[in-house]
Formats: structure tokens, C-alpha cells, sequence
């Protein structure tokens, strides 16, 4: 009997690129947060969201090193983002300060 299974069948795209799946449909990971956590999204008859969890488990043996790293590289962009908002809001602590002994 085959596998039916769903998994990972190409990348295709530009950078991020999307990995397409058997079923025609598509998982990106967009960094946009829902609730508590970042969802990697699957795109094609219907969107959905599912958990890193499950775009690995989507992904299949051959794909599932590719969403491990683009996960990762999203954690590090986020990490970059944060360390540059807190570089801004320290900036315009420093300028409020020189306003008020000014």
C-alpha cells in the first residue's frame, strides 16, 4: 500500500522560498505572530496555520533540515529587529534626557 502522506516535494520562489508540498499546497514562514507563538503558514485551496512542529512533520525526511533553518534564520532576524528597536528607544531616552536639562 503506498503513503499517501503529505511532505515536501520542492523549494520554489525567491528567498525566503516556500517549500511546496505533494498536495499542491505551500508552507512559508512569515514571522507574523499569533497569540503566543510565530506560525509557519500553508497556502494553497485553503491557508492555515500550522506549528514548527507540524511544517516539520508537513516537510518530510528530505525538507524537514530546511524548515529547522529557516526557523532558525527567523529567530535571528527577530533577535536583530529587537536589538535594533532597543538601540532606537535607548537613542530617544538619551534625547528626551538632553531636552529636559535643556
Amino acid at each position: 500500500m503506498a503513503d499517501d502522506r503529505v511532505r515536501g516535494k520542492t523549494l520554489r520562489g525567491d528567498a525566503p522560498r516556500r517549500l511546496e508540498l505533494s498536495d499542491g499546497t505551500r508552507l512559508m514562514l512569515d514571522g507574523e505572530a499569533e497569540q503566543d507563538r510565530i506560525l509557519w503558514r500553508r497556502l494553497g485551496r485553503r491557508r492555515s496555520n500550522v506549528s514548527v512542529s507540524e511544517a516539520v512533520d508537513l516537510a518530510g525526511a528530505e525538507f524537514a533540515e530546511y524548515v529547522a533553518i529557516r526557523t532558525r534564520a527567523e529567530v535571528e532576524w527577530l533577535r536583530a529587529v529587537s536589538d535594533w528597536y532597543c538601540q532606537q528607544a535607548e537613542r530617544l531616552q538619551r534625547q528626551l534626557a538632553d531636552a529636559a536639562r535643556a
